[in-house]
């Protein structure tokens, strides 16, 4: 006996076909967060999913040892119980969309901060370690959204320009030197361990460097002389 059935939970749709092998086609919908589920597996014990994940997203098995297996693009068969090779049913899976890119900037009312002044602009991290930006960010946190995310994200990556800029001299134009000179990957030391890495910047100093050797010149004009 031949059956389909279409059912819906949240954001996320499924269909069973032929319902001898009670197989799940089961996939994640580009159009969401950065972050989808968790997906409970407690309701699907017993069953199969045919999970197929496009280019950039990627799935994390989490149990309550923590996190047990990553799923790549592709199409992935997965059987839910008890035996080996099975999926825990106490476990669920979380979704990550790797291919977005977390824009994370600052402005004068709120700099780095850096120097004399501090710094301004914008940088644009992505998801390099899928795992550890789990630990990082998601692990024991029973709800979250993109903003959430992106407010961590961007703290983090705070911290991380912070660091790298320490040491620096504090005057303006030797700070914007530094920031000219600044490659993405210098913040990835920092960075990585978290599960991030940085791809592009576009810092500034918040107030503009004043060349050395300027002279203040108060009530005088010295221009072309016209005789």
């Amino acid at each position: 006996m031949n059956a389909r059935e279409t059912r819906h939970q949240g954001d996320t749709s499924w269909r069973t076909t032929d319902t001898h092998d009670a197989v799940i086609d089961w996939s994640v919908n580009p159009d969401q967060g950065l972050v989808q589920g968790p997906l409970d597996l407690g309701f699907l014990k017993g069953q199969r999913i045919a999970l197929t994940l496009q280019a950039g997203q990627i799935a994390l098995l989490i149990a309550k040892d923590g996190l047990q297996a990553i799923y790549l693009d592709g199409c992935h068969m997965l059987e839910i119980g008890t035996q080996r090779g099975q999926l825990p049913a106490d476990g669920h899976l979380v979704f990550l969309d790797v291919s977005r890119g977390l824009n994370v900037r600052w402005t004068a009312d709120e700099p780095v901060p850096a120097g004399d002044a501090g710094v301004i602009g914008n940088c644009t991290l992505n998801i390099a370690g899928p795992g550890r930006f789990f630990e990082t960010f998601l692990a024991g946190v029973d709800e979250w959204d993109d903003d959430f995310i992106r407010r961590l994200v961007g703290q983090a990556a705070r911290a991380a320009v912070e660091r790298v800029l320490d040491g620096t001299a504090t005057d303006p134009v030797h700070l914007q030197t530094r920031l000219a000179n600044l490659d993405p990957a210098d913040l990835d030391e920092e960075l990585s361990p978290l599960g991030l890495g940085c791809c592009r910047t576009a810092l500034y100093t918040s107030a503009p460097p004043v060349e050395s050797g300027a002279r203040d010149v108060t009530g005088q004009f010295e221009g072309v002389r016209h005789n």
